[in-house]
């Protein structure tokens, strides 16, 4: 059967209108972007081996970070309590939402219509927590500082009361006293060496009551320094007057069966030479030197003959 020109052009144009449809509908259509995993995901897909100890960094050290600039600062207000907000939203006239348009009123066209508001984001899950270490080390995790970092922790220095030395970024370091709950019992600042690293095992070299620290001078050499800790989680500084600097980049701290002794090395024109510090009581003095080499073990490697003054 033959149709005529009017009812085939006709039938062409239905065709072509329902092709361009079909494109329009499927070849032409953007995917949606896929979302990618959130934090609160992957957190929780972590498995923790034990409970940390939160320690809340004293408010004192907040000045040994440097301050924000006073136009930063000043850029930013403080925000009111949520009571506050809520009284304000309820009764001031200004903070209402300003008029809108009638549902069936249309929008003025130098108007654009408000964007809509972003989706909350679910609120990331807190990181997990590190697996509990074993021996002396102590699960510490701080708080009320965002730069500082636990470089080494030593269980039950004396009674109940660990040590944990914090960098506090800068070059600043502190030592913490804290009781088995988290609550800090005191707090000193170690003003000997530029720079502080985390011992073998983060395990701070402690024993007798009394912590070593290991620090580096402003040039790289070592430098070592000793606090005592008391029975109310007082620190007392037992480093003498400038503590223990190495002449070069070793040091050393020996225990000598369940006591602490400190070594560094001295050096003149020749070779450098090992000092040897032990405890007498009330402070640390030298008992004698050793060849340089390995560090001495023991208060027999040493003799006062082999010091350089």
């Amino acid at each position: 059967m033959r149709l005529g020109p009017v009812l085939a052009l006709g039938l062409a144009l239905l065709v072509g209108s329902a092709a361009l449809a079909g494109c329009a509908t499927g070849t032409l259509a953007t995917p949606e972007p896929t979302t990618p995993p959130s934090p609160a995901t992957s957190a929780a897909g972590t498995a923790t081996s034990g409970p940390a100890i939160i320690v809340t960094v004293p408010d004192l050290m907040s000045a040994t970070t440097a301050p924000a600039p006073a136009s930063a600062a000043a850029s930013v207000a403080p925000a009111p309590p949520a009571e506050t907000v809520a009284e304000v939203s309820a009764t001031d006239p200004v903070a209402e939402a300003p008029d809108e348009p009638a549902p069936d009123e249309p929008a003025p066209a130098s108007q654009e219509a408000p964007a809509p508001a972003p989706e909350t984001a679910p609120t990331a899950a807190p990181a997990a927590e590190p697996p509990a270490p074993s021996g002396d080390a102590l699960n510490v995790s701080l708080a009320n500082c965002d730069s500082c970092t636990v470089l080494a922790t030593h269980r039950s220095v004396t009674g109940d009361l660990s040590a944990a030395l914090v960098s506090t970024g800068s070059g600043r370091a502190i030592l913490l006293s804290v009781a088995g709950d988290g609550q800090v019992s005191g707090v000193i600042g170690v003003p000997y060496g530029a720079a502080f690293t985390s011992p073998g095992g983060g395990v701070l070299a402690c024993a007798q009551g009394r912590c070593v620290v290991e620090g580096r001078q402003t040039d790289g050499r070592a430098i070592l320094s000793a606090f005592e800790l008391s029975e109310t989680g007082a620190w007392r500084d037992v480093s003498g007057d400038d503590a223990f600097p190495s002449a070069t980049e070793q040091s050393a701290v020996i225990d000598l069966d369940g006591e602490l002794a400190i070594a560094v090395q001295d050096q003149a024109d020749g070779a450098a030479v090992w000092l040897l510090y032990t405890w007498g009581g009330e402070r640390y003095a030298v008992v004698g030197c050793a060849a340089d080499g390995p560090a001495p073990a023991s208060v027999g490697a040493v003799t006062p003959e082999k010091c350089l003054s």
